[in-house]
């Protein structure tokens, strides 16, 4: 068994400002703007200032398209007939491996589940998805 997520035409904020309360600390965000590189990721820095509000422009906005596998399990069941489950005196036994979030296709920085946390940003305080396996029996006497 297998069940697929995926999401088109969808843009994605995914912000980056663990910095924006220090004003006097310098960090490489990525190439900056000047007259020799109009083309650059992000604006002039600034020196104890912050740039206006609406200087990141498109800068946190990423295509939130995502194709995932959420879960997958494959499992066996031995039924009444079998020497084992006869053996162990079992009506039915079925072994199953499954799993959660185990492969993720996107243009997206990282995998993470949308958490407003009240800020209004889309990823502020989100935590990366979590990928999770299972082994298991259903026994049956």
């Amino acid at each position: 068994m297998t069940q697929w997520y995926a999401v088109n035409n969808v843009t994605r904020q995914v912000v980056f400002n663990s910095f924006s309360g220090q004003l006097n600390l310098a960090y490489d965000e990525g190439s900056y703007w000047s007259k020799d590189n109009i083309n650059a990721d992000v604006p002039l820095p600034r020196w104890l200032s912050q740039s206006s509000s609406y200087a990141p422009g498109n800068r946190y906005m990423f295509d939130g398209s995502y194709i995932r596998l959420k879960t997958a399990e494959i499992a066996y069941n031995f039924n009444r007939e079998s020497g084992v489950i006869k053996r162990l005196g079992l009506q039915n036994l079925r072994l199953f491996l499954n799993g959660n979030n185990l492969v993720f296709w996107s243009k997206m920085p990282d995998d993470r589940e949308s958490n407003y946390a009240g800020t209004g940003w889309a990823s502020q305080g989100a935590y990366p998805t979590v990928k999770r396996f299972n082994l298991g029996a259903n026994i049956t006497f």
